[in-house]
């Protein structure tokens, strides 16, 4: 199976399971959060069970920077895309508005504005490793909808991993 179909897999299992067996009605009131940890348990083993282990990816916890998964664009040269204003805060206005094909993405999760809602996982949460064109946004997180990407490990281009934003030196 190729790396993208596994991660698709992945995007559609963990929604499912959220949507039937973990939300609840009315979750500000009715234990939603207590759920939310708990299906976080069960998507960390998911990740590790249908993407991880099946592509020998290196352990990396489930919801943090997944250097070895990286996302490009699926077609032609633009995309929308919502920067980080700072590295990792909850500010999803920083003036860049387009993603092109230069820039250099690595994975980190599906994401959903409100974790207690129905989940679409329609973004893709992502950390920008390198972009020639503006290098400012660097080590910051960004959302792309998953509709306009692909997932690729990447050991397929071990160039990629000489990033120095990548080095675990």
């Amino acid at each position: 199976m190729e790396f993208d179909e596994q991660m698709n897999r992945f995007r559609c299992a963990s929604r499912e399971l959220f949507n039937h067996y973990f939300r609840v009605l009315d979750p500000y009131n009715n234990d939603g959060w207590l759920l939310e940890e708990r299906f976080s348990l069960v998507e960390a083993a998911l990740f590790e069970q249908l993407v991880a282990a099946c592509a020998a990816l290196p352990s990396v916890p489930w919801g943090t920077h997944q250097p070895a998964i990286r996302v490009a664009l699926r077609h032609g040269d633009f995309a929308p895309i919502m920067v980080n204003r700072d590295i990792d805060s909850g500010y999803w206005d920083f003036p860049i508005k387009e993603l092109n094909k230069d820039a250099q993405l690595s994975f980190v999760r599906f994401f959903d504005w409100d974790l207690l809602a129905v989940r679409d996982n329609q973004y893709v949460r992502v950390v920008v490793d390198a972009w020639p064109q503006h290098p400012e946004v660097v080590g910051k997180h960004a959302l792309v909808e998953a509709q306009y990407v692909v997932f690729r490990a990447a050991g397929a281009n071990p160039s990629y991993m000489d990033s120095p934003h990548l080095r675990r030196d």
